[in-house]
């Protein structure tokens, strides 16, 4: 889900990504209602017990990569631009002054497959020293005009303050 917000001092853009997560969640406790009678009772093969694990670590892999909330804002009123990122484990923030940011905008990424040519996109903020700060870890195909708009409300709240290399 990417949600923005926006007063007269403060541009926000929230990302939630969590969904698949959840369904991905979903799995080792079915995995365990299945195989616990026998786990419990010591008759589980090797086989089965190898499945098992797999079948619980991956999708918590699965989940601990697809999970994240982020949060971007550029105050005008302090002058300020904060980011903050965490998912189950990790967590990143941090602030600059809004002098720093040189640019906002929509970095896209190419892939084919055997549905042709596919794009994703992701929010980028790219700082004077050319570091760049993305919004999310993964890029993703579906908020392509979404992403768009926002850049443009963002560079349209921030004015004069961001010039556009």
């Amino acid at each position: 889900m990417l949600a923005t917000e926006q007063d007269e001092s403060t541009y926000r853009v929230y990302y939630r990504s969590y969904f698949l997560s959840l369904l991905l969640l979903l799995i080792p406790p079915a995995l365990l209602y299945e195989h616990g009678p026998s786990l419990l009772d010591g008759s589980i093969d090797a086989s089965d017990l190898a499945g098992l694990i797999i079948g619980i670590v991956l999708p918590l892999l699965g989940a601990y990569y697809l999970t994240e909330f982020a949060c971007f804002s550029f105050s005008l009123e302090q002058d300020v631009f904060r980011w903050r990122w965490h998912n189950f484990i990790r967590r990143r923030e941090g602030q600059v002054p809004l002098q720093r940011v040189v640019k906002v905008r929509r970095e896209s990424l190419e892939s084919s497959g055997s549905a042709g040519l596919g794009y994703a996109y992701r929010l980028v903020v790219i700082l004077d020293d050319d570091s760049v700060i993305p919004l999310t870890r993964g890029f993703s195909g579906l908020h392509g005009r979404k992403l768009d708009q926002i850049v443009d409300q963002i560079r349209a709240h921030l004015g004069h303050f961001v010039p556009v290399r």
